[in-house]
């Protein structure tokens, strides 16, 4: 390949041998852009620089550049050796990367193994080291990250309760006495009415539990909402809010990262109280919450059935929300389709009801669940004990 089309970049003045005799001649090695090395004045033909070896450096020693027929070049000239190595590594590089830009197949191929991880990061990287982090963060620092949540879901969310004095401190009494058993003082119970939320409880990361107005007036006992307590504390006592809280602002993070986008990031991380609202827990969560609740339930001794009958209301109390029917009318659907001795008297309404819970296989696995518990428990109890 001929010079006099290349543009010469870099020049070192050196000593060549062509390895046969020991004849040296002073000359000029050079790199053109196109990434070939020549000799001036010995021949015309340039090597790319991909064939020939360059010896590493060593304080001022002479570096020596050894072609492919066994000549060699000597140079003092050390900078001048590593400035030809780093642009011809620069040029590989670029050379490379321009390579890979055109092959379509590698660009669908790097695509798909970025969605792949992707994926897999937010799937389950995120909510295991979510998990990791929360429980490794003392309580007072948790409080300090949930601090705020209430207020933001009452600005968007929630309005005062309006469940009567009496009826408040009645419950509050019975969870006072529910959380000294279990020595757990450090939670608080707040009421609040939700149009937008409806019949629902919410385990903030400050440790506080908010029961709304519509699950209030769904409980036919108290030990009704007190089983739902029990399930509250257990998202408590597993941090599940604390680590959704994690997993919103890594997600945030991982999205401005593989973005750019901060602003975006900024929006997900201010509309994580409302998030952890409406996009509600993973089944996982649910069902260590569930367990907690049923092991506490079982130990002093509330019949899990309290638990079914509450999710049963709560579905249908949705079902009904949904689709914009009488809330008066919903709450009846509810509280009978949750007795099995009274059912439903019009077949269609309970045909609507069944099909609900039909499509909801969650929740009929979880309502299950308490039932054969509470069955299990009658079992249990109804052996006869052993004479002495």
């Amino acid at each position: 390949m001929a010079v006099d089309s290349m543009t010469v970049n870099i020049k070192v003045t050196g000593q060549y041998s062509d390895g046969k005799t020991s004849h040296c001649t002073e000359t000029l090695l050079y790199l053109t852009d196109e990434g070939f090395i020549g000799l001036e004045g010995i021949n015309e033909e340039l090597i790319a620089v991909a064939a020939v070896n360059f010896s590493p450096r060593i304080g001022n020693s002479p570096r020596y550049v050894e072609f492919p027929n066994g000549a060699h070049f000597e140079t003092l000239d050390n900078d001048g050796i590593d400035h030809i190595i780093e642009r011809a590594s620069s040029k590989r590089s670029h050379n490379l990367v321009h390579k890979l830009e055109k092959s379509k197949r590698w660009v669908l191929s790097t695509l798909l193994m970025v969605i792949f991880f992707g994926w897999g990061f937010i799937q389950f990287g995120i909510p295991y080291f979510s998990k990791e982090i929360a429980f490794m963060i003392p309580d007072e620092h948790a409080r300090l990250l949930g601090d705020g949540v209430l207020d933001s879901l009452d600005e968007h969310l929630m309005q005062a309760s309006e469940l009567s004095k009496t009826r408040q401190q009645d419950l509050q009494q019975a969870f006072a006495v529910l959380l000294d058993t279990l020595d757990l003082n450090n939670i608080r119970v707040v009421f609040r009415k939700s149009n937008t939320i409806g019949a629902n409880a919410l385990a903030l990361p400050d440790g506080t539990v908010v029961f709304t107005d519509g699950l209030i007036n769904l409980a036919a006992d108290n030990n009704e909402i007190v089983a739902v307590m029990l399930h509250e504390i257990g998202h408590l006592q597993y941090r599940h809010s604390l680590r959704r809280v994690i997993q919103g602002a890594s997600l945030a993070v991982f999205v401005a990262v593989i973005t750019g986008d901060v602003s975006t990031s900024s929006a997900i991380i201010a509309g994580l109280p409302v998030l952890l609202v409406e996009s509600g827990y993973s089944r996982g969560m649910e069902t260590e919450a569930d367990e907690f609740a049923l092991q506490y339930m079982l130990r002093y001794a509330i019949d899990p059935t309290y638990f079914s009958t509450m999710m049963q209301k709560l579905q249908v109390s949705r079902q009904c929300a949904t689709h914009q029917a009488d809330m008066q009318e919903c709450l009846r659907k509810a509280i009978d389709t949750a007795n099995e001795n009274q059912g439903i008297t019009q077949e269609k309404e309970k045909k609507d009801i069944r099909q609900y819970f039909a499509s909801h296989p969650l929740t009929k696995e979880r309502v299950a669940r308490f039932k054969n518990a509470a069955k299990s428990n009658e079992s249990t109890q109804a052996l006869p004990s052993e004479s002495p």
